[in-house]
């Protein structure tokens, strides 16, 4: 009986040991928890940011990142923020809700990292080789760098990292159906809208729905409209609030893109059918048989997941570059990017946001989203530029990228949040009845004087240089 008791203690004693070593090895109760809100809660996106917290968690055994997805973001950290319970690390929505959070003093500057050395090597980086894309992540404080501002001074501080780029300046169509490649020039891509109707086609997929944010592919479509009729001075000047909603040059880029998508049968279902229409289904018309509409603007369309085979980049869908307006102009491009800050400072979350800025997790979404996803890293970019894979949609995005241009960050992210939030709003007012226009434009005005809006960011359109290229 002693020895099965002896027996029984011995077994007990080593299961402990064994449970015991087991949690010290690898076991969640020695790894640090970092905390990151997402704004991804399904489909490719969520997947890529997930291959990059994979690639980070394996070159940092100790450190456990746990994804928060919402799609209401900005309202989900906000309340965070108001009641203390403020996540680690954020993907922020835009540049403008960035300078909100950084004004009140709840963003982590990122030269003020701990340990001091690790914060200047970064932010020598990001300004080296992720020029201008950088400066979506800079925002205007009473104090920056790594000392105070004198007499008040509000200085340029960064506090946020690109994880992805996107590219909206492009025209998409389906090359089996609209066998003629879209021209040029803006009267040419019209031209080829009036042919399309004309031949009992519709020229162009729409879709605006994207709650708690519809309205916004619209708002993409009057800025490009924008920056290639007035120019690049005319665009800045409206994203800082010096030029009027009701001024010639922005009225001029509503009505362009009313003209082209409220004419009689110039979007697909119409009016209704496009407000109602999520935009992650926006483009699907364009590849059924026959096609539900020939054309799509912004960033990549998305094939419908459903269909019977996959769709081929080049052969089932390509892209131009957004239509000249007038010749000989610099090439320009709307884009974006999606950030990522800290809210509270750690060793775990600094281990994080460097390693986004380097060139192995630049290299992973563009990987998994090579026509989509882009990165902000300009040797990552000219890396892929450069491949021998001649004719890839995703090689000749990127070398739009690469090649001398000038790139203007997406307008309606860099405003105030009231005022983006006001223009996703008119854009869905005015589809639905574009008669309203002047009382739409008027609205604007209001929301922008109320706003008050200062300069927000003197290079919301900037040069874009090859890589090794520095500065003057």
């Amino acid at each position: 009986m002693r020895q099965k008791r002896r027996a029984a203690l011995r077994l007990l004693l080593v299961l402990t040991l064994l449970a015991a070593s087991a949690a010290c090895v690898g076991g969640s109760s020695d790894r640090h928890v970092l905390r990151i809100l997402t704004p991804w809660t399904s489909g490719a996106e969520k997947d890529s940011f997930q291959a990059v917290i994979e690639a980070f968690e394996a070159d940092h055994h100790d450190i456990n990142v746990r994804v928060s997805p919402t799609r209401a973001l900005d309202q989900v950290l906000r309340t965070g923020v108001q009641k203390g319970e403020k996540p680690d690390l954020a993907v922020l929505p835009n540049p403008g809700a960035l300078r909100s959070y950084a004004q009140q003093g709840d963003l982590v500057r990122l030269d003020r990292f701990q340990d001091g050395e690790l914060g200047n090597d970064l932010v020598d980086l990001l300004k080296s080789d992720y020029d201008p894309w950088y400066r979506l992540g800079e925002a205007e404080t009473r104090e920056a760098g790594t000392g105070e501002a004198k007499n008040g001074e509000a200085r340029s501080a960064l506090y946020a990292i690109v994880v992805k780029a996107s590219v909206k300046s492009l025209i998409w169509y389906a090359p089996r159906r609209l066998p003629t490649r879209p021209p040029d020039s803006w009267s040419g891509l019209v031209g080829l809208g009036q042919s399309i109707t004309q031949g009992g086609g519709t020229p162009w997929c729409l879709a605006l729905a994207d709650p708690p944010n519809s309205g916004w592919p619209g708002t993409d479509w009057i800025e490009d409209v924008l920056l290639h009729q007035s120019g690049a001075d005319t665009y800045s000047a409206w994203v800082d609030g010096k030029l009027t909603w009701t001024s010639p040059e922005v009225s001029a880029a509503w009505q362009t893109w009313g003209r082209t998508v409220t004419a009689q049968g110039a979007i697909h279902g119409g009016p209704l059918t496009a407000l109602l229409t999520s935009y992650g289904e926006g483009a699907y018309p364009l590849f059924t048989a026959p096609p539900g509409c020939y054309l799509g603007h912004g960033a990549l369309v998305t094939p419908d997941p459903e269909a019977p085979t996959e769709s081929v980049p080049g052969t089932d869908y390509d892209f131009v570059p957004f239509p000249e307006f007038q010749p000989a102009r610099t090439p320009a491009y709307e884009v974006s990017g999606d950030l990522v800050a800290m809210f509270r400072d750690s060793l775990e979350a600094e281990k994080f946001m460097a390693f986004l800025a380097g060139p192995k997790a630049q290299r992973i979404w563009p990987g998994r989203q090579p026509e989509a996803a882009f990165s902000a890293s300009r040797t990552v970019t000219q890396e892929i530029a450069s491949r021998d894979t001649t004719g890839s949609v995703a090689r000749r995005i990127n070398q739009l990228l690469a090649s001398p241009a000038i790139l203007c960050f997406d307008a309606s992210d860099s405003m105030p949040s009231t005022m983006a939030a006001a223009f996703n709003r008119a854009v869905l007012d005015y589809l639905n009845d574009p008669s309203q226009l002047p009382k739409i434009l008027a609205g604007l005005d209001r929301v922008q004087a109320d706003a008050r809006p200062k300069p927000l960011q003197s290079s919301v359109c900037t040069p874009s240089r090859p890589a090794g290229q520095e500065a003057q």
